[in-house]
């Protein structure tokens, strides 16, 4: 009987990993054209504006810029330069991967890139899944194939934490959906050691949380809704403990230019023309900004979830309250919601082939400017 019990159990997983076969295609179609762009550009890209490292590297181009800084983590631990720019800006989950991948006898940078594209295929399969829950299973399809080649996707691929916070942010909401909450805290509290944008998850599992009925229900409920804010906790701990000073993070932050305040929209918009001045390349996040925030609204006319969309206008628009649109395109990225309105205005078969058609291209030109401008 238990052969039988496990025989079937086989074939139904076999069965779903059949269905899901697709993401697995879109996933190595989108991480192909990033991968090979990026062996080309070491060829022919401006090898001045990249490191030792990347220049060494036949992949070196996806571990530039904040990639660089991750490694540093990852071998030194972390530094404090008051004033200057240094690593307590950059979150410990992902350097402390690093690590154990190269205690495997891996490089840095490859461990990086097999960490950054393999999580990053469990976040297409995580988004599938829970916009299937929320929204059906055809919209879910061509958001997460909208997901797999959006055009700066090429981020997922790069030596940066965003396919492991992408994934923590809706395995988390899975969790939370299915009622497995000590698995949503304990994913929730992991993804915000990569980024603190998981912090805003929390917003649509309120309604969940408050729906359990139970006092230990709804206890590990708020348990998991919390869960983001006790590990910024643990890491203000540890900072402290570190380095002398629990708020360290935001100190490096000031140094690398992002000073929040209430007018800090208003800021960045007063000083957009100044910024493009002396760098044109600020206008793509202005871009950005506004096609996330067109993509939300989008999100909202078909029936997303208003939590969701909620929670997607603050991951967009709170880093412009820093005074800076810069790096917004990146993370935006990290809002759900975009992509579901990406996905509602591809409801025609002539229209969803034109996204899928201009993503892929965008996808390649994006990959190539990455030694020009910050991600």
């Amino acid at each position: 009987m238990s052969e039988l019990v496990l025989s079937s159990r086989a074939i139904a997983v076999g069965e779903q990993l059949r269905r899901r076969a697709w993401i697995v295609a879109w996933w190595a179609g989108g991480r192909l054209l990033v991968l090979a762009t990026a062996a080309v550009m070491h060829f022919t890209g401006p090898r001045a504006l990249a490191g030792r490292d990347e220049r060494s590297h036949l992949l070196g181009l996806l571990g530039a810029w904040d990639g660089r800084w991750y490694r540093i983590v990852a071998v030194h631990g972390y530094l404090l330069e008051p004033g200057r720019q240094s690593d307590p800006a950059f979150f410990p989950l992902y350097p402390l991967l690093l690590r154990a991948g190269h205690a495997l006898g891996i490089g840095y940078l490859a461990a990086g890139l097999v960490i950054s594209n393999v999580a990053f295929l469990a976040a297409l399969a995580a988004f599938e899944a829970l916009t299937r829950e929320l929204l059906g299973a055809h919209l879910a399809r061509r958001a997460t194939v909208y997901l797999a080649v959006f055009p700066l996707g090429f981020v997922f691929s790069m030596m940066y934490p965003e396919s492991l916070v992408l994934c923590a942010i809706a395995l988390t909401a899975l969790a939370a959906i299915r009622k497995r909450w000590l698995l949503a805290a304990l994913v929730a509290a992991a993804g915000t050691l990569a980024r603190p944008e998981i912090l805003f998850v929390t917003l649509p599992l309120l309604p969940l949380a408050l729906s359990e009925r139970g006092a230990k229900e709804r206890g590990l409920a708020f348990g998991a809704v919390l869960a983001p804010v006790a590990a910024l906790g643990s890491f203000a701990l540890y900072l402290g403990i570190r380095l002398g000073d629990p708020l360290a993070w935001t100190h490096a932050e000031r140094a690398w230019g992002r000073r929040f305040t209430p007018i800090g929209l208003v800021t960045a918009v007063e000083r957009l023309p100044k910024a493009v001045e002396g760098n044109a390349w600020v206008i793509r996040d202005v871009v950005f900004f506004v096609l996330y925030l067109v993509l939300l609204y989008a999100a909202h006319r078909m029936g997303a979830p208003p939590l969701w969309v909620l929670a997607g206008a603050i991951v967009v628009v709170l880093p412009t309250f820093s005074g800076s649109f810069n790096a917004i395109g990146r993370f935006g990225l990290l809002a759900p919601a975009v992509f579901w309105g990406l996905a509602s205005l591809g409801a025609s078969r002539r229209t969803d082939t034109i996204i899928r058609s201009l993503s892929a291209v965008l996808l390649v030109a994006a990959t190539v400017h990455v030694p020009f401008v910050f991600p």
